[in-house]
């Protein structure tokens, strides 16, 4: 016969292959202080500063909560809790090193917006932006002119800026009460403009208050951003694709 195995010798057989309190502590202490070292052996120029450690905190407190539930609501076998504290452990890791480089991520996202959305203006640094070429080789730039978003063609050959009637509606310009006494040279022949002034005309951080334009009389397909605004800037360029405004 087989003897009876002791009930007590049982319990402490299948505590084996569990993983639990103080072991599991230690563990996600060690793992989270290895992630911050790994980080800043590998990263040495990203230092954290008391904000960075608060956040991280933070961030440590949220995954002991999380996978606290592991250790109270059954038992773990040591495989599934190695592996579940991995995973928390590369969440967490994510998250920080999203949080650290923010910025960058911010950069890359304006790069890509710029690259699938040819008309908005990319930040390069302070007081610089880069528009890129569409894909009829000209430079079109979404500027907010009093607030509202105006879709402009950048055009050397203009003096002006030139609102055409629709964008002037709906900044609040009513061409019916306006006085078309500017006249242009355009391909078509003369044109007419109503002289107005804009509150304020932001190409990105670039930003330019109370400039003089005109409303065009004639409808348009695009409003036009001319010479008044091009010489106010400290400099413009174009390099192949990429039109780069500074101030």
């Amino acid at each position: 016969m087989t003897p009876e195995r002791d009930p007590r010798n049982r319990r402490r057989g299948s505590s084996g292959g569990g993983f639990h309190g103080p072991w599991f502590w230690l563990l996600m202490v060690a793992g989270l202080g290895a992630l911050v070292w790994i980080l800043l052996e590998v990263f040495p120029q990203r230092q954290l500063g008391r904000g960075d450690w608060v956040q991280l905190v933070k961030l440590s407190a949220i995954v002991v909560v999380c996978s606290s539930g592991l250790l109270f609501l059954r038992r773990v076998p040591l495989r599934e809790t190695l592996r579940n504290a991995a995973i928390w452990a590369g969440i967490a890791g994510v998250l920080l090193i999203g949080y650290t480089y923010r910025d960058d991520f911010s950069g890359v996202g304006s790069r890509l917006g710029g690259e699938l959305l040819p008309s908005r203006a990319v930040e390069l640094g302070a007081g610089e932006v880069e528009i890129r070429a569409g894909r009829d080789g000209h430079f079109t730039v979404t500027a907010e002119v009093n607030g509202q978003p105006v879709d402009f063609l950048v055009d050397t050959g203009a003096s002006d800026i030139v609102l055409g009637p629709d964008d002037a509606r709906r900044l609040g310009y009513d061409p019916a009460l306006l006085s078309f006494t500017r006249q242009y040279q355009t391909a078509n022949g003369v044109g007419r403009g109503a002289p107005v002034r804009l509150d304020s005309l932001a190409v990105g951080p670039i930003v330019f208050n109370d400039l003089p334009a005109s409303v065009n009389e004639a409808s348009m397909g695009e409003s036009l951003l001319g010479m008044t605004f091009l010489r106010r800037l400290d400099s413009y360029e174009v390099r192949g694709d990429r039109l780069i405004l500074r101030r």
